[in-house]
């Protein structure tokens, strides 16, 4: 039998060792063994634990929750999650597919069976998001064209369309903030902040979504007359309209009471500096601000 110290359980689990010593201390995770001697070790059995309970926390579980977990729930939770990471696999493999084919009925039954099945956030979250970072990697290796992801993006477009009218124009909440979404000039991320607007109008957020190419000066007129709390947005590296510090730059001077929100990859901390911008670097992000509103 094998025998591990901190050390070795930190390289082979990705946990760092002041980490697991917390929870040992804190939670009783493992407990180390000890030669005669003194100096502490850890078995394959202690190994293998840590090990499952690093992939739990790493899929959104908290440590104290999995605390009060016996050693055989714990086996039980990664073998689910294990297999539904199989099942999103094959799926999105379907999808993937369909789009290929522009086979739109089989899309669309991927999509209703998976909405039947989980709620239509569970297939945003768990599907469709997963499906458009896949997307954007093809895209970038030249395996789709721009007619696939074309089309892909309609039938998205079309659900989330459905789902805004589902929910109706239900009064805002008047604890909630007044938002208004818009894409400027060279963008091309449409459905990530149609994601956003379905996601605030859900939340009971007064939501305005203005939509894709907004100049500056349009962009005025809608502030003028819809008088946002906040704003979101998207920013890229990749637009040739204008770089995203000088975007980003310009809108948080030229509305400074009002919060900008935006979607853009971590190139721009030095932006984060002004008082009112904040950066979504993912969707997790913008989820933890809805739960904030909460």
């Amino acid at each position: 039998m094998a025998t591990y110290s901190i050390r070795d359980l930190e390289k082979l689990s990705g946990i760092k060792a002041h980490t697991i010593r917390i929870w040992e201390q804190r939670y009783n995770i493992i407990e180390p063994k000890r030669t005669a001697t003194n100096i502490r070790y850890y078995t394959d059995e202690d190994l293998q634990y840590l090990l499952n309970i690093a992939f739990l926390n790493r899929n959104g579980m908290r440590i104290s929750k999995i605390a009060r977990l016996t050693q055989t729930e714990v086996l039980e939770r990664v073998e689910n999650i294990a297999e539904e990471s199989e099942e999103q696999s094959n799926l999105l493999q379907r999808l993937t597919m369909a789009m290929m084919e522009f086979n739109e009925l089989e899309f669309e039954r991927i999509l209703n069976q998976e909405a039947e099945k989980s709620g239509f956030e569970a297939l945003l979250t768990k599907l469709l998001l997963p499906f458009l970072e896949k997307l954007s990697l093809l895209w970038l290796t030249g395996a789709v064209r721009i007619v696939h992801e074309q089309f892909v993006h309609h039938l998205i477009r079309q659900r989330l369309a459905h789902q805004l009218y589902l929910l109706g124009h239900e009064p805002a909440k008047e604890d909630r903030p007044r938002v208004l979404l818009f894409e400027p000039l060279g963008e091309q991320q449409e459905i990530l902040l149609l994601l956003y607007h379905y996601y605030l109008r859900s939340r009971g957020c007064a939501s305005c979504y203005l939509g894709s190419q907004i100049p500056p000066k349009e962009l005025e007129v809608a502030v003028e007359q819809f008088k946002p709390t906040c704003i979101f947005t998207t920013s890229s590296t990749n637009n040739g309209q204008l770089s995203p510090q000088e975007f980003l730059g310009a809108l948080c001077q030229r509305y400074p009471d009002i919060q900008i929100f935006c979607s853009a990859q971590p190139i721009m901390h030095p932006l984060e500096a002004a008082p009112n911008l904040s950066l979504f670097e993912d969707f997790s992000e913008f989820i933890d601000f809805l739960s904030e509103l909460s």
